[in-house]
């Protein structure tokens, strides 16, 4: 994976000394997409100081911003965070561009992900970008609150 410069940031494959700045974007961007449902404590406890791996990442002047990470075995999309000043930038699109162009390198056909049925803003990126949902949803119970998360798909 080679590095990308896209005006003031820079996607580049993440490196174990990510690993907490990573953690970071996760936290405020699951507050800012689900602290509504889930509350800002859960999610903190949940995510905070956890090692949440990554296998690209988009830095700017102020660090990690955003992660993608996925699993070229299965064709998933494990997870795709933007910390939420950086909502709107084209780093999201970037990473999730580039984490389908490996999944085609790694003779992928298919995507898929899941995403929280209530994280509206969440579905809206993934179906301007050609996601749709296949009618299936995994539901878990997730600390305490239960989530239904659609299934979304692509074709490669």
């Amino acid at each position: 994976m080679s590095m990308c410069q896209v005006a003031s940031w820079t996607l580049r494959a993440a490196t174990p000394a990510d690993t907490t700045a990573v953690g970071e974007v996760m936290t405020a961007a699951g507050i800012a997409a689900w602290g509504d449902f889930l509350g800002s404590e859960r999610i903190e406890a949940a995510t905070r100081g956890k090692d949440h791996p990554a296998d690209l990442v988009t830095v700017d002047d102020d660090g990690v911003f955003a992660f993608v990470a996925w699993d070229s075995a299965t064709g998933e999309i494990l997870r795709l965070y933007s910390h939420p000043r950086e909502w709107g930038s084209g780093a999201a699109r970037a990473l999730l561009e580039r984490a389908l162009d490996e999944l085609r390198a790694a003779g992928r056909t298919e995507a898929w992900l899941n995403t929280e049925e209530r994280s509206e803003r969440a579905r809206r990126f993934y179906e301007r970008h050609g996601w749709r949902q296949d009618g299936s949803a995994r539901v878990r119970d997730w600390h305490g609150v239960r989530l239904r998360e659609p299934r979304y798909v692509r074709s490669l």
